[in-house]
């Protein structure tokens, strides 16, 4: 066996408890681009066009004008207060007059946001538009990803099932964020059933962390280069791509009922996805 089928082979030893070793032969191996420092992250619509919306911070944080990328303050204790156009600016409790944008960013990374009750990770963003509020949550995709699997955990899937949809789940989220169709922000929350920040469950949870930074794409090793692309499984809601969407041969069913028989999730997604590639991409955090 090659020195780096080997390395590559000994990455994936965490996943044993789940999958018996060799079965993920058809990852062809690591990303060969530069290692990028970090995961992405994807924007979400979370609320468009409104009067105002109830904004709640647990914790320190600062603020910020993502249009001048400046620092505005930053506060050692948490806030609760509708955020509205007032005219002039943003009023959130205070006023901020001639900003019309406004981004918060929590001190600590386990702290919340949360937005008409609803709690998020990450950044937040606020947009005055015309006089009317939009709200955006900037989020690592890993987290964007356990979100919207969340409606797959009452469905009685395999894991293996669930892991080929965390893939697919994964490369659509990458291919939106490489791809954005708007300046402010890449998918709807209502369209693709994000719910930020969610209670724990063990399946979906699962089949994020054992798949962990794994897409699938068009080209391979040894092309030197991952290209993610846009992609529809069964019943997940990604298709906000238009014509370049690559739909799944298989059904949500029919990939259950493969993981049922034994296979494992590269071989549903390599009847799902005929000739793409499984990668595993490098950061370096």
């Amino acid at each position: 066996m090659k020195l780096r089928n080997l390395l590559f082979l000994m990455a994936l030893l965490p996943m044993s408890q789940t999958v018996q070793a060799g079965v993920w032969d058809n990852i062809t191996g690591y990303f060969k681009g530069p290692i990028k420092p970090e995961p992405p992250t994807i924007r979400v619509l979370l609320v468009h066009d409104v009067d105002g919306a109830d904004l709640a911070v647990r914790g320190r944080y600062s603020l910020y004008d993502p249009y001048s990328k400046s620092h505005i303050s930053s506060r050692f204790a948490g806030k609760s207060r509708k955020i509205q156009a007032a005219g002039d600016g943003l009023k959130w409790g205070e006023a901020f007059p001639g900003l019309y944008q406004l981004r918060i960013e929590p001190d600590d990374a386990s702290a919340l946001v949360a937005v008409n009750d609803n709690d998020y990770e990450g950044l937040v963003y606020v947009y005055d538009i015309g006089g009317t509020i939009s709200i955006v949550n900037e989020v690592p995709v890993e987290n964007y990803i356990q979100s919207i699997l969340s409606q797959y955990q009452n469905r009685n899937l395999e894991k293996e099932t669930l892991s080929a949809l965390a893939i697919a789940a994964r490369t659509n989220a990458y291919y939106q964020a490489m791809n954005p169709k708007n300046t402010f922000w890449v998918v709807d929350a209502q369209k693709v059933g994000f719910k930020g920040r969610l209670p724990a469950n063990s399946t979906t949870d699962e089949a994020v962390r054992l798949t962990r930074h794994m897409l699938m794409s068009r080209t391979g090793l040894y092309e030197g280069i991952a290209t993610p692309f846009a992609v529809q499984f069964g019943s997940l809601p990604m298709s906000q791509l238009g014509k370049e969407v690559q739909v799944s041969r298989i059904s949500i069913e029919e990939a259950n009922a493969m993981a049922q028989k034994g296979e494992h999730a590269a071989q549903i997604l390599a009847k799902a996805f005929p000739g793409s590639t499984i990668m595993l991409m490098q950061y370096s955090k």
